[in-house]
């Protein structure tokens, strides 16, 4: 399925229409969906309608939560205190303008400046392809590393580390199938 689950922890601050653009210039399905068991299923329903449709535009699947504009009271502080910066994201390298940073008048709460210290990025094993995998170029069992020297007890890349993680979901749930 090529189309895209919005996360609602994420969209519950910044909203669902940000995904609108994506959505149109890429024709790509986005829902909005929780991480409840419930929340996935009306989720990927919510997708695989707009897939049957040929349609790609953005449903909010969690509208307990998420609102349209997102939260607007805490954009605003956000928008106070921060500014854009290139980010660099685990597995698939720096991306420009995709993080935040603290605005300059707020350097002197920002533990790099004011202590002098530096954080380097982690390493990803050089077997590890947890950048396709999230890119959707392949799937889980395509890497290598992939339950054999790589496990949920011991991730080689940060797919496999968090339990949302793509190859730590494929790990569990293949099992099941």
């Amino acid at each position: 399925m090529d189309a895209f689950l919005c996360p609602a922890h994420v969209s519950a601050i910044i909203g669902a229409r940000v995904y609108e653009a994506f959505a149109e210039r890429h024709t790509k399905p986005c829902v909005v969906a929780g991480f409840e068991p419930l929340d996935i299923l009306y989720g990927v329903a919510g997708l695989l309608e707009q897939l049957a449709r040929r349609e790609a535009s953005v449903v909010n699947q969690y509208g307990r939560v998420v609102r349209s504009e997102g939260n607007p009271r805490a954009l605003s502080l956000m928008n106070g205190c921060l500014e854009t910066a290139p980010a660099v994201w685990r597995g698939l390298g720096e991306i420009p303008d995709s993080g935040y940073r603290l605005r300059p008048a707020f350097a002197a709460f920002d533990a790099e400046s004011r202590f002098g210290v530096s954080v380097t990025p982690g390493r990803v094993h050089p077997g590890c392809r947890c950048g396709d995998v999230l890119k959707g170029m392949i799937e889980p069992p395509q890497c290598r590393l992939f339950g054999r020297a790589c496990t949920p007890e011991h991730p080689y890349g940060p797919c496999m580390v968090s339990s949302e993680g793509s190859c730590a979901a494929r790990y569990k749930y293949a099992r099941c199938a």
